[in-house]
């Protein structure tokens, strides 16, 4: 590297670092939950239980599926009917067959 671009990563990295880290989005939620568990251990409660998940984790999305509504929704918002047939599958081959 040349002093060019070292100058040039360290403004970034300064144009990128932030000195307020303050809000919502700064809330560590995982040392508060553990400071909950610990807390109701030392006092001999009953642990607090964690919140249901919003979203289904491993939930499955056909990604295909999801593109092709995606493509159709599009040529229909600009009104485009030529709408080309998808190639068919090429078919499997059979197994090869070894000489013994």
């Amino acid at each position: 590297m040349d002093e060019d671009e070292v100058d040039e990563a360290v403004a970034l990295i300064e144009a990128m670092t932030r000195d307020d880290l303050t809000g919502p989005e700064f809330i560590d939620r995982y040392t508060e939950a553990l400071h909950a568990v610990i807390e109701a251990k030392q006092e001999d409660r009953q642990q607090p239980q964690a919140p249901e998940p919003t979203a289904r984790p491993g939930q499955l999305v056909d990604l295909m599926a999801t593109l092709q509504q995606s493509v159709d929704k599009a040529r229909a918002a600009r009104g485009a009917t030529d709408v080309p047939e998808a190639p068919a599958k090429p078919a499997k081959k059979a197994p090869s067959r070894r000489a013994s």
